[in-house]
């Protein structure tokens, strides 16, 4: 039989044991690990403790060993994590700290490289942090936030700047504009309510007015090939106009009205044969006898002719005619 004290000192050994067994479970570490431990230095943890799980696109390969500050006192964080997998992982790989919940409990994630050299115990990997839902969220609302303080700002310089202008007799102004504003309106109502009464009355002279301008457009359509013609024709017409001498054509123009303002001057002021026939009677009236007696002439010689036309066949002279 064991005495008592064997037996007593069995079971403190086997309470002891059960404590280090299970305190290495909780931490996820056994007394027959083989794995090797790797570091990697951080500006900041964020949340990071001991004893979480370090994974490789979701699976445990480890766990986090400890986290301490850097022995250059420069306030950066080691952290040394126990990685007890067998899976290749090589020296540049990433350890990426990033949530594992929305509640933001964090993790370590080896982004695997791709390089062939592999980690050894004891060396330092590339370290990176990934943005957290907080800090996305923040990143999209702050500037939101600085727009609407804008605003904000803003309305009250509005509000404050119309505050000052409504005070004295420019409110009263100020409604009065509005009530200018309001009666306008209602005009402006009647006229569209008369304009759609009109429209109304007159659909079918607008029907027609309609229809007589597509046909006026389609006749211009089917014509197309005419107009062009003329408006080349004008531009022809155009081009020559602004080719010509102009100019001295119209100063031709004007000497040649001067010229005829000076005949008829002339002409009005009795001077020349022109001017004494517009002006004197006395010529027109000889010019007048002239006429009647060469009128009286050629029927005398139409009645008479043997008077004037006299044949002698044997040589006798004629007599002297009488004048009438």
């Amino acid at each position: 039989m064991f005495s008592r004290e064997l037996k007593t000192g069995l079971v403190v050994l086997l309470a002891g044991l059960i404590l280090y067994f299970g305190i290495s479970y909780l931490k996820n570490s056994t007394l027959l690990d083989k794995g090797i431990t790797i570091y990697s230095v951080y500006e900041r943890v964020d949340g990071l403790i001991g004893s979480q799980p370090v994974n490789i696109n979701g699976l445990s390969v480890g766990r986090i060993e400890s986290i301490d500050f850097h022995p250059d006192q420069s306030g950066r964080v080691v952290v040394s994590m126990r990685i007890d997998s067998d899976y290749p992982i090589p020296v540049n790989s990433l350890a990426l700290i990033k949530s594992s919940d929305l509640l933001g409990a964090k993790e370590i994630s080896l982004q695997i490289g791709s390089g062939k050299v592999l980690i050894e115990d004891g060396d330092t990997l590339r370290s990176a942090i990934e943005e957290s839902l907080g800090d996305a969220i923040n990143k999209e609302v702050l500037p939101v936030k600085i727009k609407a303080e804008q605003l904000i700002a803003s309305l009250d310089t509005v509000v404050q700047a119309l505050t000052g202008f409504l005070k004295g007799g420019v409110e009263k102004d100020f409604r009065s504009s509005f009530s200018n504003v309001n009666q306008s309106l209602i005009n402006l109502n009647e006229i569209t309510t008369e304009l759609s009464s009109y429209m109304n009355e007159n659909r079918e002279s607008l029907g027609r007015a309609t229809l007589n301008f597509e046909r006026l457009s389609k006749t211009l359509a089917d014509n197309k090939d005419e107009l062009d013609r003329v408006f080349t024709n004008f531009a022809n017409i155009s081009d020559s106009l602004g080719k010509a001498n102009v100019g001295q054509t119209m100063i031709a123009l004007e000497r040649t009205a001067n010229n005829l303002d000076l005949v008829t001057g002339r002409i009005a002021a009795g001077e020349g044969s022109l001017g004494k026939l517009s002006t004197q009677d006395s010529l027109y009236t000889q010019v007048q006898n002239t006429m009647t007696s060469l009128d009286r002439l050629l029927l005398d010689l139409r009645y008479h002719p043997e008077r004037y036309v006299r044949l002698s066949v044997f040589g006798r002279k004629p007599s002297r005619i009488d004048e009438e």
